[in-house]
């Protein structure tokens, strides 16, 4: 029935970790393994350092952040496959996973191994990418942040990230369901632009 054993990576947060755990368990035939990860960094060293098929990111996570991750990793890996999760309730998040560069999304509340076994599939008969697979590493069942220490400034810099990420999202989402011959209208394209401005502003100082 499958042609491959896909080996990814996972970042997002305990509540989308455990329906994929659910998801995994639910479903012991489907070759996939997933691993998960502490942090942004940590991810980008495991795809430096191994060979991966694909990313399967929160969208969610920490406020939003998980929309930035999107960015961030398109911009360092143009082709590699982020599968973007994403809680269904929250009107508008998949098209913006879509536009700041995520391969596909799916719905983590009824998320099932076969339909992300099938998404990588996808991935790959789109030329995205064919890595190999790389083996030997144990499954992590978890991780406490207290295990990432940060600096002062790294810790003041996440949260104006988030906080940036937080508003450019909302807006986003608000500016999809306004009319735009409404005045609010002009107020969300302003905060958008604000947000934008100084998200630049903050990549320019690390």
């Amino acid at each position: 029935m499958y042609d491959s054993v896909f080996q990814i990576l996972f970042l997002g947060e305990a509540l989308a970790w455990s329906k994929v755990a659910q998801a995994v368990a639910d479903a012991p035939g489907v070759p996939l393994k997933i691993y998960r990860l502490g942090s942004l960094a940590d991810l980008f060293r495991s795809i430096a350092n191994g060979q991966w098929h694909a990313v399967a990111l929160d969208v969610n996570a920490w406020n939003f952040q998980g929309l930035h991750f999107v960015e961030k990793i398109r911009s360092k890996h143009p082709v590699f496959p982020i599968i973007a999760l994403h809680e269904s309730s929250v009107t508008g998040i998949d098209t913006k996973a879509m536009n700041l560069g995520a391969s596909c999304c799916l719905a983590v509340d009824d998320l099932t191994m076969e339909t992300l076994h099938g998404s990588i599939q996808a991935c790959q008969s789109e030329n995205k990418t064919n890595l190999p697979v790389r083996s030997g590493l144990p499954m992590q069942s978890g991780f406490e942040t207290n295990d990432f220490p940060v600096t002062r400034n790294q810790a003041i810099s996440h949260a104006m990230n988030n906080l940036l990420c937080v508003i450019s999202a909302h807006a986003d989402i608000l500016s999809e369901h306004l009319d735009l011959s409404e005045s609010v209208a002009h107020n969300v394209a302003e905060i958008k632009k604000a947000a934008k401005s100084a998200a630049e502003f903050m990549r320019h100082l690390k």
